[in-house]
């Protein structure tokens, strides 16, 4: 009974970690499909520019004094997050606008330069895995499963993002002219919104919200250059469970799919976690396409 409780518990913890992670990354993903109906295959690559900014200022830092640890990843969390807003705003004005019109193409050039991306850190990183310490140092445990602060922090700061994330798309002029050009394109542009200028902000928002995603987690996991394949999967797996395009969706499919994942890892084999995305996506296509908040297109 003891063991089962403390499986059942780091179940509720670790999978709320991962959840609230998966969160972050799949409600910048399906904003993105939700406004311009793109599929980002650079998604994971934004996560891992801000990863790498984060992990090299924190290790210039270090270098010179183990007391600059926090300055240099307050540093790199500032320069890694501003750095990937124009790398969002690049990948829309360089390669996705010249092809919007055709879905195919943009989710090549994307992947194109995903791969670029990952080959670049290669380089520059080499293929070593990399880490960084917790922003919040200590932990507690609950049943005998060590519950570290900088969880509580990831959990407080998650609430927090999407809760503004949200007001800021219901609320706020730019997010109604967002929600405006999610609806119709062509209505919005004669309306007078500048399209291409909301999905390049949309871009930007998507990879700020990847970058906190990378912040949050690089301390928890490793850096390494294939590692943005795996946020990729991750966040299109969630974003067909929760339904493309539906940002509470994505939120709510997103702990589902971590739970999913945390319970066979701790209860049946952590080999099998690995299938879960497949089998998420195919039968979520199969199944029920539009996902569990989507909506029913009217033709």
């Amino acid at each position: 009974m003891i063991i089962l409780i403390e499986d059942i518990t780091a179940v509720l913890v670790y999978g709320s970690i991962q959840g609230c992670i998966y969160a972050l990354l799949a409600l910048g993903f399906s904003l993105v499909y939700g406004v311009g109906g793109v599929l980002n295959q650079a998604h994971g690559a934004l996560y891992l520019v801000t990863a790498y900014l984060y992990y090299t200022f924190y290790t210039i830092f270090h270098e010179i004094s183990a007391e600059l640890d926090f300055v240099g990843m307050m540093i790199g969390m500032i320069v890694g997050l501003i750095a990937v807003a124009f790398v969002a705003a690049f990948i829309y004005l360089a390669l996705i606008k010249p092809l919007k019109q055709s879905h195919v193409g943009v989710v090549i050039v994307t992947f194109a330069f995903a791969f670029f991306m990952e080959q670049l850190i290669n380089v520059i990183f080499g293929v070593e895995y990399q880490s960084v310490p917790f922003l919040i140092d200590g932990y507690f445990y609950i049943f005998s499963i060590p519950v570290y602060y900088h969880y509580v922090l990831i959990i407080i700061a998650t609430v927090i993002i999407v809760i503004l994330t949200m007001l800021f798309i219901n609320r706020t002029k730019l997010g109604k002219s967002i929600r405006a050009v999610a609806q119709d394109e062509e209505a919005a542009s004669l309306m007078g919104i500048n399209v291409d200028r909301i999905l390049t902000y949309t871009l930007v928002i998507s990879g700020v919200l990847a970058g906190v995603a990378a912040i949050l987690y690089v301390p928890i996991d490793v850096i390494t250059p294939h590692a943005g394949w795996a946020i990729l999967l991750n966040s299109f797996a969630i974003v067909v469970l929760g339904g493309l395009g539906s940002l509470s969706g994505s939120v709510v499919g997103a702990f589902i799919y971590a739970y999913a994942i945390t319970f066979t890892n701790i209860f049946i084999d952590p080999i099998l976690s690995a299938i879960i995305p497949f089998i998420v996506i195919i039968v979520m296509l199969i199944v029920r396409p539009r996902g569990i908040f989507g909506k029913k297109e009217i033709k």
